[in-house]
Order: C-alpha cells, then sequence, then structure tokens
C-alpha cells in the first residue's frame, strides 16, 4: 500500500519543469467542495459545442461527414 511519506517521496524527486503536469495529474483525486469525483477520461466534453439535436439525427450527421 502507498503511504503519503511514499507520495512525498516522489514528489520530491520530480523535475522542476515536470510540476506542472504531475499537479493536474494528482488534483483529479482532490475532491472538490468535500465530494470525490472519479477522474474522467480526457474525451469527456469534446462534444460540447455539438448540436442539440445530435443524439437524435446522429445518422444524418454521420451521413454529413459530422466530425471530419
Amino acid at each position: 500500500m502507498t503511504t503519503r511519506d511514499d507520495l512525498y517521496r516522489l514528489v520530491d524527486q520530480l523535475r522542476p519543469e515536470t510540476l506542472d503536469e504531475a499537479a493536474a495529474a494528482l488534483s483529479q483525486y482532490v475532491p472538490v467542495d468535500g465530494v470525490a469525483e472519479p477522474p474522467y477520461p480526457r474525451s469527456i466534453g469534446t462534444l460540447t459545442k455539438a448540436p442539440a439535436d445530435l443524439s437524435a439525427r446522429v445518422g444524418d450527421y454521420l451521413a454529413e461527414g459530422f466530425g471530419r
């Protein structure tokens, strides 16, 4: 089992140029407003600008070349 001391030792060994990436990776495990959420894949939210009727007309959009 990993302890906090194990993590502290790893952080102490990080190169300065990797600190932002390491912080981003760890921040997904920190509760927001006291509620922990599971980490989501990067692909979540990629369709935020998709048409509102996408699910109803997916066949039409794919036939028109949606996403190309």
